[in-house]
């Protein structure tokens, strides 16, 4: 995804992460997938950890070799982490994967699919 300004040009939303070589920091989020029952949190739509380990493992060793492999940080699956950061912009991107009830397309309107266990890096990203 072209996120940042080209400095060069000044154009704006105009380079990647690695046409600017920064680094990437993938950290496993279920919790992303949480929804209020009541007044408690039910994360009954996260992938079980069964499948999001593996899925999660794909996902790192396809940004590790689609870019720099010292360039991607992770996470630890499933630990209690403190993670912070300087969110240095505007805006926020949040991407996601194919929806279950269209499953023939996904969020950015690709017809193609992942196989169930993988990961895709967006060819936007290489």
């Amino acid at each position: 995804m072209r996120l940042f300004p080209n400095e060069k040009t000044g154009k704006a939303w105009d380079q990647s992460v690695m046409q600017r070589n920064f680094e990437v920091l993938l950290v496993s989020q279920f919790t992303l997938y949480g929804i209020l029952k009541g007044n408690k949190p039910d994360f009954h739509v996260a992938m079980p950890p069964a499948k999001a380990k593996p899925f999660y493992t794909s996902l790192v060793e396809k940004f590790q070799k689609s870019y720099t492999n010292d360039t991607v940080k992770d996470g630890i699956f499933g630990a209690m982490m403190k993670v912070s950061l300087v969110n240095d912009g505007p805006v926020t991107m949040q991407v996601d994967s194919p929806s279950v009830q269209d499953s023939s397309r996904s969020s950015n309107g690709d017809a193609s699919l992942v196989p169930d266990g993988e990961a895709a890096v967006p060819n936007e990203t290489r």
